[in-house]
């Protein structure tokens, strides 16, 4: 075979043609460019005449040419390509170190793997000395069980966990952090966990601030409410006793005077009673969640409202009602301002309530339907503000019993609506979780 053959058939050339397929083969683009620079330099590249014949030599210096621009535009790419990677690197380890939260890398048995400078900060420990250090040993002894427990969730089921603890920093005192963990796998296959720890000292600070200024406000609402009932009771009774035995001696302006004096005096008392009930039901409310037949709860709610449903003339029916996990006081407390309700704001038929439930994805869902006035549709948010009357002084009450109704109900989790008919009625309904918090 000569040399001119080898040229011409690339199955059996030199090295340097499959070399050429190679390198040709992921980038034909880059190919053309080298072969016109290879052309723009060929004029200084010697031929070797004494093995090739000019023709085969020619095409081999101008393969030769190719492959070195080639590996030279080549290399060009890469240190461009390197650079650019190394500034995004850099830009990375700066935005990792310098973010405003810790980042962890813990190994599967709890051991620090890597951390960012923040987290070295917060612990207030050398970034070098936290390598292999067990994170357990930076947390507060009465937190440890908290920790255990998310690390466990996240080996066993690989969810997401999200928890406060408290954490202690070296020559300081413990501080309260959120922690955020994912489970991941690093190069070798191997399970990690990555974790994100958020300085939360301020807000918790706050939080206990608000609900200590929360307590002693309810406190003081309570003490209030109950101490204006003794002098109030005596500023009823003396008004009655004038209207009584000095009716129609003093003349008709004071008598009205003294009407108008008892009958805020009284409006006053109930608005006492009320917000007392209110207090003692949503903030004092200490019975804890257990098994309550509903059946049970509404028969007692109504023999406690047996005056007012004989006066008005009142049926009140039920379907079978469900035991659920409740509060037997909150569920009372519903049953007994929603009937009352409804016996209150009837029409002109005689008042008709019928209670029912049934188990939804939500867990039990209550209505209580009558026949009254009803709500209009514009006014059916409105009707559980506190101290909210939709009917002015036409009805007597002080408006806390639909928002007694939706605190108890929110407090366990669940909701309350009313579904309006202006003049035909309304059904309030309120659900009950199946689970939800205590």
């Amino acid at each position: 075979m000569t040399p001119e053959d080898a040229f011409s058939n690339p199955a059996v050339g030199p090295s340097m043609d499959s070399t050429t397929a190679r390198i040709a083969d992921p980038g034909q683009a880059l190919r053309r460019r080298a072969e016109a620079l290879a052309g723009e330099r060929a004029g200084g590249m010697p031929e070797n005449l004494e093995v090739l014949s000019p023709e085969a030599a020619r095409r081999a210096l101008h393969e030769l040419r190719v492959h070195q621009i080639e590996l030279e535009m080549q290399n060009e790419e890469l240190r461009r390509t390197e650079e650019a990677l190394e500034i995004s690197r850099a830009r990375y380890f700066d935005l990792y170190d310098l973010a405003p939260v810790g980042y962890f890398t813990l190994s599967e048995q709890g051991l620090i793997l890597e951390a960012n400078l923040t987290a070295a900060r917060l612990l207030g420990v050398p970034r070098g000395a936290l390598a292999k250090q067990p994170l357990s040993r930076f947390i507060l002894p009465e937190d440890q069980d908290i920790y255990y427990l998310h690390r466990k969730a996240l080996l066993e089921t690989g969810a997401p966990q999200a928890w406060d603890m408290r954490v202690l920093r070296k020559d300081a005192a413990p501080f309260w952090v959120r922690v955020e963990a994912t489970a991941a796998e690093d190069a070798d296959g191997a399970f990690v966990c990555r974790a994100v720890v958020s300085d939360i000292t301020e807000s918790k600070r706050a939080e206990r601030s608000i609900e200590t200024h929360h307590a002693e406000l309810q406190e003081f609402a309570y003490a209030l409410a109950h101490d204006l009932q003794e002098p109030l009771r005596m500023v009823v009774n003396f008004s009655q006793l004038l209207a009584r035995e000095h009716a129609g001696k003093l003349g008709e302006d004071a008598d009205q005077y003294i009407s108008y004096s008892v009958e805020g005096a009284l409006r006053i008392e109930a608005l006492l009673k009320g917000l007392l009930n209110y207090l003692e039901v949503t903030e004092r409310d200490d019975d804890r969640l257990s098994p309550i037949d509903c059946n049970r709860v509404l028969s007692q709610t109504l023999l406690s409202l047996q005056a007012a449903i004989q006066q008005s003339g009142a049926t009140v029916t039920s379907d079978p009602l469900p035991t659920v996990v409740a509060k037997e006081g909150m569920l009372t407390q519903i049953f007994q301002n929603l009937i009352a309700n409804s016996i209150k704001y009837r029409g002109e038929a005689t008042p008709a309530i019928h209670i029912s439930a049934a188990r939804t994805a939500e867990g039990w869902l209550f209505s209580v339907r009558d026949n009254g006035i009803g709500i209009d549709a514009a006014d059916a948010e409105f009707a559980f503000g506190m101290f909210k009357r939709l009917h002015g002084r036409e009805i007597p009450g002080v408006g806390i019993g639909l928002a007694l109704c939706r605190k108890v109900v929110e407090r366990r989790g669940g909701r309350i609506w009313v579904e309006p008919e202006a003049g035909h009625g309304a059904v309030f309904k309120f659900t009950i979780p199946t689970q939800g918090p205590p």
